[in-house]
């Protein structure tokens, strides 16, 4: 069975999808707001569902499912999202590509785009390094700023401003480092929270926006993901990139809504 027709027979959950393969074994989903990259061992019943609907291994870190002709088929993560985050996760239909995209990422040679909306007037190009560490609360993990933590590097770079003069800023999001929660920390930290950032973000600005707009989502998304492997002696680009959600393009754009709360 080749990549295109292992795809066929992956249970994917509502709203998430396909993007790119390619031949080799790699696949990119588009995750959908609100889904799991992967169900965990202590999931809840508040639990998010996962992005297949099926058996996930937590230990060796892929999905399993039969086709419709009783055949074993895995699909092995390569990367992760936080639920409340959409956009490009990649996976592999065998080990050995799983195991050398993650080593690309492990040596920082993938190049990720992420989009989000922050709440304030985001000024120009700029580069963040932060040190961060992780703690737990309420059975929670939680990033903060620490001398003692990691370093976090990102490079941010404001694309426009909403029309409904909400004080909206669209940016795009590239981390050189890949920590927990690292870029809604970051824009936190500079006071420019993610808008619908329920943990670090402005509270009572999220309940403005999702009251008017009637959405309620984080605002962040991975919209490109890049890497290259070398796989059986050659190299393999592999570019893939995930629209922008239309619920950006209902907060950005003239929202009548939403413009009455901050024009009269």
């Amino acid at each position: 069975m080749n990549t295109e027709q292992f795809i066929k027979t992956m249970p994917l959950s509502s709203g998430c999808s396909v993007i790119k393969f390619d031949d080799c074994g790699l696949i990119a989903i588009n995750k959908k707001a609100g889904r799991a990259t992967h169900p965990n061992n202590n999931s809840s019943r508040n639990a998010k569902p996962p992005m297949l609907r099926t058996r996930y291994n937590l230990r060796d870190e892929y999905y399993s499912w039969e086709d419709e002709n009783g055949e074993k088929r895995r699909l092995y993560l390569i990367n992760r999202l936080d639920s409340p985050t959409s956009g490009v996760v990649l996976g592999a239909d065998n080990p050995e590509v799983a195991n050398l995209a993650k080593l690309a990422f492990k040596e920082k040679t993938v190049q990720k785009t992420y989009m989000a909306i922050c709440i304030g007037r985001v000024g120009c190009t700029d580069k963040w390094i932060d040190s961060l560490a992780l703690r737990s609360k309420d059975g929670h993990l939680r990033s903060f700023t620490s001398k003692d933590g990691n370093v976090a590097i990102t490079h941010c770079k404001f694309v426009k401003e909403d029309l409904n003069r909400a004080k909206l800023s669209l940016v795009e999001l590239n981390p050189i480092t890949g920590l927990t929660h690292q870029l809604r920390v970051q824009c936190a930290k500079r006071k420019f929270p993610i808008l619908g950032d329920a943990t670090y973000g402005d509270f009572a600005f999220n309940k403005r926006i999702r009251s008017a707009s009637k959405i309620n989502r984080l605002f962040l998304h991975c919209s490109k993901t890049e890497l290259t492997i070398n796989h059986n002696g050659k190299d393999i680009h592999f570019v893939a990139e995930a629209p922008l959600p239309e619920s950006f393009s209902s907060i950005l754009d003239f929202n009548i809504k939403i413009a009455k709360i901050f024009r009269f």
